[in-house]
């Protein structure tokens, strides 16, 4: 917030440059985003549209105007010294229209394997494989298809519980040049090194399908960025588990594909916690279920960090 109101500082200080010009306007793909007016007494640039971010300089600079939503920041250059004054607007309406949630969209993510647990290798064959399920981060992805959203609100319309319907579709690709199958065709999950000696391994991952339904608290602030307002949200999502499988390739164009069911857990139940504006916003959800079933599989709970865009 500070860096933005220093942008917006700047604007005010050289507005005077635009000499013949009352009104400057600064757009972004067709969109108003700075307006910047000159009446010979004082300087006003908004930030957005009136419901934004506002600041306002005076002809001498004694006092400089910054609102922010319905609170009013006033630096002033007094006898004193120089001191900030905080006034409410209590005329300008704190929101209204209809309560949006922000789980419906698209939502891209980067999977990670967190407190990874491989005890049930030890004095085994396969404990020389070491952690296994060392992930490639940036091949590791998520993507969530978020369907259905619906929100029981307050009757302020400022806070709101969220619940809807997605679907998950998480790769988590391996470093090491290995693959995953059941021990003996039906015990627990394994390791299987796929290297050849005339084939290198291209990419190895486990693909995993869920449905998903959240339950959150979304929580509209009064900071905003144009219409939108800054917005905080936390609950949990449960996943059905839908499906598996695992798939390799090689640089030579080979690729194999296997759909064994690999254990991995029926249900899965998530730690989320999201902030964003308007149309973006930035999430993490923490698994509270290991990927695999106890004892068939490492132990370790996947974290999700990503990037999401309701209402696309």
């Amino acid at each position: 917030m500070k860096k933005l109101f220093i942008l917006i500082l700047c604007f005010a200080l050289s507005t005077p440059l635009f000499a013949q010009k009352d009104t400057t306007e600064v757009n972004v793909m067709k969109k108003n985003v700075v307006t910047v007016v000159e009446d010979g007494n004082n300087v006003h640039v908004t930030v957005g549209d009136n419901r934004g971010v506002e600041v306002i300089t005076d002809d001498w600079g004694d006092t400089t105007h910054v609102r922010v939503g319905r609170r009013t920041f006033k630096v002033i250059d007094g006898n004193n010294g120089t001191y900030v004054k905080v006034e409410k607007d209590v005329n300008r309406q704190k929101w209204s229209g209809r309560f949006n949630p922000h789980w419906a969209g698209l939502e891209v993510g980067v999977n990670i394997l967190t407190d990874a647990d491989y005890s049930i290798y030890n004095n085994t064959e396969y404990a020389d494989y070491g952690d296994f399920l060392d992930l490639n981060p940036g091949k590791s992805l998520s993507w969530n298809l978020n369907i259905a959203e619906y929100a029981f609100t307050n009757e302020r319309k400022n806070f709101g519980v969220v619940t809807g319907l997605g679907f998950s579709f998480n790769d988590y690709a391996f470093n090491d040049p290995i693959t995953l199958a059941k021990e003996d065709g039906y015990g627990m999950v394994v390791p299987v090194d796929i290297r050849t000696t005339e084939r290198d391994v291209k990419k190895s991952k486990l693909h995993v399908n869920y449905i998903t339904a959240p339950l959150m608290l979304e929580v509209k602030t009064p900071l905003r960025m144009g219409s939108s307002r800054l917005y905080l949200a936390g609950g949990v999502i449960g996943s059905l588990y839908l499906g598996s499988h695992t798939k390799y390739k090689y640089y030579k164009g080979d690729k194999y594909k296997s759909k064994s069911g690999l254990h991995v857990n029926q249900w899965k139940y998530e730690l989320t916690g999201r902030i964003g504006f308007g149309d973006f916003c930035v999430f993490a959800n923490y698994s509270m279920t290991p990927l695999f079933k106890d004892g068939k599989g490492p132990g370790g709970a996947p974290l999700l960090i990503g990037i999401s865009f309701p209402n696309i």
